[in-house]
């Protein structure tokens, strides 16, 4: 009966580790089938990413493509001689533009933007043109008609855009100018009484405009008391009345 006992306890035991080693079978077996899920799951990832960095390159290149990297060169007079796009050099300016031509502002946005050769000259700039540097096609911008007289040139930071006041007309009106896409408008007109030229015209104007950034203005009002090429135009400018900020959009 001792014995009896003791083999169905050795019976018992055994069934008892044998269930612990199915136990254990089970959940390695479990484990077995998450890890294979695991790279399916990832699979999905992994093309998601590469999908991803394509459409990065793509953006890559086409941004490269927009701002075409290009090489400058001109004489010692500043005349462009020649500018290397890629493989494609470009060398006749003249039959290109209808002008010898420098250069006036690189935005490095696939523009560049030339004025009319004229070195030593104290002519203010009148003749602008816009080359493409992917289609390698250069024209004269339309709001050169705009720069007909002495005054305010300046350049946004980012060689875009042009704030532009003339002593035309006693200087009341500044204006915005878009070398890219070849348009004009005006910001501000000032009253009677105001003026953008502390100065009297040409050599002696005085404006005070600058860009506080792509998008601001700033720009100095004067008092109108001495009209432009006056005969007693006195040798000081005119006072302060304010300094503005006009926003361009």
């Amino acid at each position: 009966m001792k014995q009896f006992k003791i083999f169905i306890s050795f019976v018992l035991l055994v069934l008892v580790i044998t269930g612990c080693n199915f136990k254990v079978n089970l959940n390695s077996n479990l484990n077995q089938s998450q890890i294979k899920v695991e790279p399916n799951a990832n699979a999905q990832p992994e093309n998601l990413n590469q999908t991803s960095n394509e459409n990065l390159n793509q953006n890559i290149n086409a941004v490269s493509a927009n701002s075409e990297e290009y090489q400058v060169t001109a004489s010692p007079e500043n005349m462009v001689t020649e500018i290397k796009i890629g493989e494609v050099t470009l060398k006749d300016f003249k039959e290109l533009c209808g002008n010898d031509v420098m250069i006036y502002a690189e935005p490095h946005n696939g523009y560049l933007i030339f004025k009319a050769f004229n070195p030593g000259s104290d002519k203010p700039v009148s003749s602008l043109y816009l080359l493409n540097l992917q289609t390698k096609a250069c024209k004269k911008l339309a709001v050169s008609s705009q720069l007909s007289d002495f005054g305010a040139r300046i350049l946004s930071p980012d060689q875009t855009k042009m704030a532009l006041a003339l002593e035309s007309a006693e200087a009341k009106e500044l204006k915005l100018l878009d070398l890219i896409n070849d348009t004009a408008r005006v910001l501000v007109t000032l009253p009677v009484g105001e003026t953008l030229n502390a100065g009297y015209g040409a050599l002696s104007n005085h404006f005070d405009i600058k860009w506080l950034d792509t998008q601001r203005i700033q720009y100095t009002v004067y008092e109108d008391t001495v009209k432009n090429y006056a005969v007693n135009a006195p040798e000081q400018i005119e006072k302060v009345k304010q300094v503005r900020i006009v926003n361009i959009e």
